[in-house]
C-alpha cells in the first residue's frame, strides 16, 4: 500500500467522528487497521510498533490540546519514520516504477493491439512481462494498456478493420494475460471475514466482459468477495440476488441501445434484492464515450475505470 495512504488513514482514525471522538486516543486495534493490508513480516512488525505506541498511557492531567500535540508528535517521530523503514524493505517497494508513465503512449497500445491480433500469443505475453520487469506496476498495465487495447479492438470491429473472430481471439488473449498475472496482482489482497460482497456481471446480452473482469480483479484485491458469472442469464442473476446478501451490484453495458434495458433491470434488482439497501454501480465503454448517458439512470455509482469504481464503492459503503 502506498505510504501516503498510511498517513491519510492515520489522520482519518484520529480526527473523524463527532467533537467528542476527535480527542479520543485510538486504540491499538485502530492503529493495526491502518497497516493490516500488507501480509509480509515487515507489516507484522509495523502492527507491533503501532500497537506499542497505541498502548502508551497519556498524561492523565493533560488537556485536549496537549493530547492532540502528543498524538501528532507520536506520528511524526515514531510511526511515520518506522513505516518508511519497513516499507523500504517490502518486495514491491524495491521495484522501481521507472516507466510509470509512458503507458498512455499510443505507440504501446498500438503495438500490443497488433500482437494480440497475431497468431503467436507468446509475443504479446512477453511484451507485457517485459514492461512489468522494467518496473511498470500491474495497476498501470491493466488500466493504461490492456483496457485501452480492448477498447481499440472494439472500435476496429465496429469499423470493419478486424473480423469478429479476430477480435474475439484477441480479447481472449488479453483475458489470458490477466489470468496469468492474477496471482501476483492479488498477492497483497486485503482479507477480512466481514468483507463486503459484490455482484459484478454484464447486463444480460452485453458483450463487454473484459473490462468487468479487470474490475473484478481490483475488487478482489481490495478485499471484496465477488460473485461474477460473466455468462449469467437474467434469471440466474435474479435468483442469486434474492438468495444471497450483496452490498453492491455492478452492471456493465456495451452499447447505447442497452440503456432502456439497463434502467428496467436496475429497478428489478432493487425490488428483488435480499438487501433492501443494495448499491447499484454501472460502467462500460459507452459511459466513457457518451458521459451524458449517465443522466436518468438510477445508479448510485458510475465507474469509468476499475480503480475509480473501487474507490467509489468503498466510499458508498
Amino acid at each position: 500500500m502506498a505510504l501516503w495512504r498510511y498517513a491519510s488513514l492515520i489522520k482519518e482514525k484520529l480526527f473523524s467522528g463527532d467533537e467528542g471522538n476527535q480527542r479520543k486516543r485510538p486504540k491499538g486495534s485502530e492503529w493495526e487497521s491502518c497497516v493490516q493490508e500488507d501480509h509480509d513480516e515487515n507489516s507484522l512488525r509495523i502492527s507491533k510498533i503501532a500497537n506499542d505506541i497505541g498502548n502508551r498511557p497519556l498524561r492523565i492531567n493533560a488537556g485536549p490540546d496537549e493530547h492532540l500535540d502528543w498524538l501528532m508528535q507520536t506520528i511524526e517521530t515514531n510511526v511515520i519514520p518506522r513505516l518508511l523503514v519497513s516499507h523500504s524493505h517490502s518486495p514491491e517497494a524495491n521495484r522501481s516504477p521507472v516507466m510509470s508513465i509512458r503507458l498512455n503512449d499510443e505507440s504501446r497500445v498500438h503495438e500490443l493491439t497488433q500482437l494480440v491480433l497475431r497468431d503467436d500469443a507468446s509475443k504479446a505475453a512477453k511484451f507485457v512481462q517485459d514492461l512489468y520487469e522494467q518496473g511498470v506496476p500491474l495497476d498501470e498495465i491493466y488500466l493504461r494498456l490492456l483496457a485501452p487495447v480492448a477498447r481499440r479492438l472494439g472500435v476496429m470491429w465496429e469499423e470493419d478493420r478486424a473480423t469478429f473472430t479476430q477480435v474475439t481471439t484477441a480479447m481472449w488473449r488479453i483475458k489470458q494475460l490477466i489470468y496469468d498475472f492474477s496471482p501476483l496482482f492479488q498477492e497483497f489482497a486485503r482479507t477480512d471475514e466481514k468483507a463486503p460482497h459484490a455482484m459484478l456481471v454484464p447486463l444480460p446480452g452485453s458483450q463487454h466482459t473484459l473490462g468487468l473482469f479487470i474490475v473484478s480483479e481490483f475488487f478482489r484485491r481490495g478485499g471484496w468477495k465477488v460473485w461474477g458469472e460473466l455468462a449469467a442469464s437474467e434469471g440466474e442473476i435474479i435468483v442469486a440476488i434474492k438468495t444471497q446478501f450483496f452490498d453492491l451490484v455492478g452492471l456493465s453495458v456495451s452499447t447505447e441501445d442497452q440503456i432502456p434495458a439497463l434502467k428496467r433491470f436496475i429497478q428489478l434488482l432493487k425490488e428483488e434484492s435480499l438487501n433492501p439497501k443494495i448499491g447499484v454501480m454501472v460502467g462500460g465503454p459507452i459511459f466513457i464515450a457518451r458521459p451524458e448517458l449517465r443522466e436518468g439512470i438510477a445508479a448510485d455509482i458510475v465507474g469509468l475505470d476499475a480503480e475509480e469504481a473501487l474507490a467509489q464503492a468503498e466510499f458508498f459503503l
